[in-house]
C-alpha cells in the first residue's frame, strides 16, 4: 500500500456518508475548495473553517504517515486476545511511546460506542475480578489471608459483563469498583432491551434486577448449571478469553484503563470471526467518528495527566458514558 492509497482509507472513512468525499465538519457545507495538499476551507461565508481528514477526530493532529496508521490498525485487530504495545512498537519501527497513545486511542474510540448498544433475547451476566494480586510472604508463618478485605491492596476491581445468547452473541462489558448492586442495574436499566430475559448466579449484587427483567438464577454451589437455562457459559467463555488476554498479551491491566480494556476484549469477542480489512475499516472509521481524546491528547507532554482519573468514565455506571470531546 503507498501513502495515498492509505490516504484514500481515511477518506471513505471520515466522509463514508458523502462517497468519500470531503465536507465542511463544523457546518456540514459539502462545497470546500483545497487550500494545500490534503487541507480544505469551507466556502460558506459565516464559517471558512479548515480542516484535513483527520481534524476533530481522536486521531487529530497525528504525526505518523497515513500508511504507518493503517498497518498500526490492521496490526491491531489480527489478535483475539489483544496487541500489546510493546509488539507494535516493534513492527512499526516506532518510540513506545507512539504505540501505547495509539492503541489507548483505539480503545477510548471502541469503548464510547458502547452507550448505544442494547442486548436482546436472553442476555447472561455474570463478573470478574482484575487486579490487587497480593505477593504471600515467603514463609508460611508469615501469611495472611488475601480474602479479607482488610488485607486487600484497594487496586482490585470488577469486570461486569453481559451477553447475548443466540445468533446475535453481542456483549458489553464494562469495569466497575465492584460487583454491586447499583452497577448492575444500571447496566441493565439502560442496555437491555424491555421483555429480554436474564440470567445470572447467586451474587447478591443481582439481586436488585428482579424487577427489571425476568430472571433465572444460577447457584454454582450446588451446580456449574443447575438447568440448561440457567447456564452462564457464554459470559463464562468472554472471561475465559479476557483472563488470557490479561496474563498472557498484557501481563498487568492498570486500573485506570481497565474500562477500556473490558470494551475492547468484548469488541474482539463479538469479532473474532470478521475478516482482518473489515475490522481495520470498521475500526478506522469507529476511531475518526469520535472528538479529540481529553484523556489522550498530549499524554506525555502532561505529567499531571497520567496521575488523573478517566475524562467521562463514571465509576458508578460502570462504563465511560460522556463524550471524549
Amino acid at each position: 500500500m503507498k501513502e495515498e492509497d492509505a490516504y484514500r482509507w481515511f477518506e471513505r472513512a471520515r466522509w463514508h456518508d458523502n462517497g468519500g468525499k470531503p465536507y465542511c465538519p463544523v457546518c456540514g457545507n459539502l462545497e470546500v475548495f483545497s487550500i494545500r495538499r490534503r487541507r480544505f476551507r469551507c466556502t460558506a461565508k459565516e464559517c471558512k473553517h479548515e480542516f484535513s481528514v483527520t481534524s476533530g477526530t481522536i486521531l487529530a493532529n497525528r504525526k505518523l504517515k497515513f500508511r504507518t496508521l493503517v498497518m498500526a490498525i490492521a496490526l491491531a485487530v489480527q489478535s483475539v486476545k489483544g496487541k500489546a504495545a510493546t509488539e507494535l512498537k516493534r513492527q512499526l519501527g516506532v518510540d513506545y511511546k507512539t504505540a501505547f497513545v495509539l492503541l489507548h486511542k483505539l480503545r477510548e474510540a471502541i469503548a464510547a460506542q458502547r452507550e448505544d448498544l442494547k442486548l436482546d433475547d436472553v442476555v447472561e451476566m455474570d463478573g470478574m475480578y482484575v487486579g490487587g494480586h497480593i505477593r504471600p510472604e515467603n514463609k508460611a508463618e508469615d501469611r495472611i489471608d488475601r480474602r479479607l478485605a482488610e488485607n486487600q491492596t484497594g487496586k482490585r476491581m470488577a469486570i461486569i459483563v453481559m451477553r447475548e445468547r443466540g445468533d446475535g452473541n453481542r456483549t458489553l462489558a464494562a469495569a466497575a469498583p465492584d460487583e454491586r448492586g447499583d452497577v448492575a442495574w444500571h447496566l441493565v436499566r439502560n442496555h437491555v432491551r424491555d421483555g429480554a430475559g436474564l440470567c445470572a448466579d447467586q451474587h447478591k449484587s443481582y439481586d436488585e434486577l428482579v424487577g427489571l427483567a425476568s430472571m433465572v438464577r444460577n447457584d454454582h454451589g450446588k451446580a456449574y448449571v443447575e438447568t440448561p437455562d440457567a447456564s452462564t457459559n457464554q459470559a463464562e467463555s468472554f472471561f475465559s478469553r479476557a483472563r488470557r488476554g490479561e496474563i498472557g498479551i498484557y501481563h498487568h491491566v492498570a486500573g485506570k484503563y481497565l474500562d477500556w480494556y473490558a470494551a475492547e476484549w468484548a469488541w474482539r469477542e463479538d469479532y473474532r470471526r470478521m475478516d482482518f480489512r473489515s475490522l481495520a475499516k470498521g475500526l478506522l472509521r469507529q476511531a475518526l467518528g469520535q472528538p479529540v481524546s481529553r484523556n489522550m491528547a498530549g499524554y506525555w507532554q502532561r505529567p499531571n495527566k497520567r496521575d488523573q482519573p478517566l475524562v467521562g468514565w463514571n465509576p458508578l455506571s460502570g462504563m465511560q458514558t460522556a463524550p471524549t470531546g
